[in-house]
């Protein structure tokens, strides 16, 4: 689900939560609760945010840090392949040169002018060799030819610079016609080095006499590096001792033994991070763009809710007491538990009246009946159990209604606390006036109906009123009021 999407679903959740109830017969606290609400869906809105754009940030980032890698591999083989080949060419050459019948012949007869015109220029007029190493059957330097050499280049020659391939080379017989190959390090460079038996063809009938020996070399020179780096779009090549540490991508360089003799690191061009520098700018601002409308929606949510609660308030509030009306009674009743207790017969209804009421208002205007009403809500308030709930039905009307697994001795309890407190006079500013109420109790029934419950309790209460009882009157099954005898065949018990 994306940040849009998890809008509209806090959206659903908002309208979910702004419908509970105020508490139990208490006067709504409705700043508070909107205040939880709103700093609720704030901060999930604002961490649905950060939320996006960490993955989208993050997303980018592995993306490009894997494109790096993907990158790195993909030149690591290249350059791999490329060596690869240039020994195995080398390998080739170097069988080429030294599988010939002529070549034996000019080494072995020491005829330097035909071995420079049939084998040294293949160093001195050619690229196919770097370097050419010819060691007579006592395994001698003969002669070395290249491009770049004077005639004293064979005593300058260090034969410790193929010694390895020579001693690889013994390990096997003429008539193999093996070629051993590898890098190896030619004065200060290194290259592709192949070593072979001179062998004619005629090879059986030499007797077991010792053979010369052909050395070939392609160094990897600044210029072949370069060409490396062309294919490869790297740059920095350079050869490395294997004990230098390095973070750069790199191939080892294998001696022919097989094992490494030197390192082969290049700087690999980081696409994925030029990719990430290049779209970073409008990256931040999509991620700041998203961030934004997180806010711009929680304080849209915000200023929802507030408006929402206020009309929740006043639709379900009276208006002059703060105790829940006639809507705010159906909300109550409307939640799956109060329904679940009213079936269970898990509920009581206390329905009271303020005698003389009318009276009051008559002689000393609407303006002391209000204030009457609010002493009288304040007095239901503080009779009341916190689980109860207390509604102003209109007038002087008011119901508590009581939720305890024993209704009917909770009323009585609840019932006698409204009567000592309503028999307390109520002041108002030069005089005292008591408004005892008129109060009928009904219990529910397993299976009772509220509708049926509460007209019991209001019948109940004019069955008080009528006898102008100090008590609180209860209806009793199959028994009503005097008032209601004949309708319902039911009476009442103080």
């Amino acid at each position: 689900m994306g940040p849009f999407g998890a809008v509209t679903s806090v959206h659903s959740i908002f309208l979910k939560q702004v419908r509970v109830t105020n508490a139990p017969g208490r006067r709504v606290d409705a700043r508070m609760m909107t205040g939880t609400r709103q700093r609720l869906i704030f901060g999930y809105l604002f961490l649905l945010g950060i939320g996006a754009v960490s993955v989208i940030l993050g997303s980018v980032y592995w993306l490009t840090d894997r494109l790096d890698q993907l990158e790195r591999n993909s030149s690591e083989s290249i350059v791999d392949l490329l060596v690869t080949e240039k020994v195995k060419r080398m390998e080739l050459s170097t069988a080429d040169y030294a599988y010939w019948d002529f070549a034996y012949e000019a080494v072995t007869a020491r005829d330097a002018e035909k071995i420079l015109a049939e084998i040294g220029t293949g160093a001195t007029e050619s690229d196919l060799f770097d370097r050419i190493i010819i060691l007579d059957g006592e395994g001698l330097v003969q002669q070395v030819f290249g491009a770049d050499l004077d005639d004293n280049a064979r005593s300058r020659f260090n034969p410790d610079d193929i010694a390895p391939f020579l001693a690889r080379l013994r390990e096997t017989e003429p008539a193999d016609y093996a070629t051993v190959s590898g890098i190896g390090k030619i004065g200060d460079v290194h290259g592709a080095i192949a070593a072979s038996w001179i062998t004619p063809d005629y090879f059986a009938r030499l007797a077991g006499r010792s053979l010369p020996v052909m050395v070939g070399v392609k160094l990897f020179t600044d210029d072949a590096l370069q060409s490396i780096a062309r294919l490869t779009k790297g740059t920095g090549y350079a050869i490395t001792p294997l004990e230098d540490p390095s973070t750069e991508p790199g191939v080892d360089l294998q001696g022919p033994d097989g094992k490494p003799v030197a390192r082969l690191v290049w700087s690999h061009q980081n696409v994925g991070t030029v990719l990430r520098t290049e779209i970073m700018p409008g990256l931040l601002l999509v991620c700041f763009g998203i961030f934004a409308i997180c806010v711009f929606a929680a304080r849209y949510f915000h200023l929802q809710s507030k408006a929402l609660e206020q009309a929740r308030v006043v639709a379900s509030t009276d208006k002059l007491t703060g105790l829940l009306n006639r809507s705010g009674l159906d909300g109550v009743l409307s939640s799956s538990t109060a329904r679940a207790r009213i079936a269970a017969g898990q509920v009581a209804v206390i329905y009271l009246d303020l005698n003389d009421f009318k009276t009051l208002n008559d002689e000393h205007g609407h303006e002391q009946g209000d204030r009457a009403l609010v002493v009288t809500a304040d007095r239901l308030r503080d009779a009341a159990r916190p689980q109860d709930r207390v509604v102003r039905l209109g007038g002087d009307e008011f119901i508590c209604v009581i939720f305890d697994d024993v209704p009917g001795a909770a009323a009585k309890a609840v019932s006698d606390r409204i009567l000592i407190a309503c028999h307390t006079p109520i002041g108002f500013g030069g005089f005292e006036r008591i408004l005892a109420p008129s109060i009928g109790v009904a219990v529910a029934r397993t299976g009772m109906d509220w509708q049926d419950l509460l007209k019991q309790a209001d019948l109940a209460m004019y069955e008080a009123k009528r006898t102008k009882r100090s008590t609180a009157v209860f209806a009793v099954a199959d028994r009503t009021p005097a008032t209601e005898q004949r309708r319902s065949g039911m009476t009442c018990a103080a």
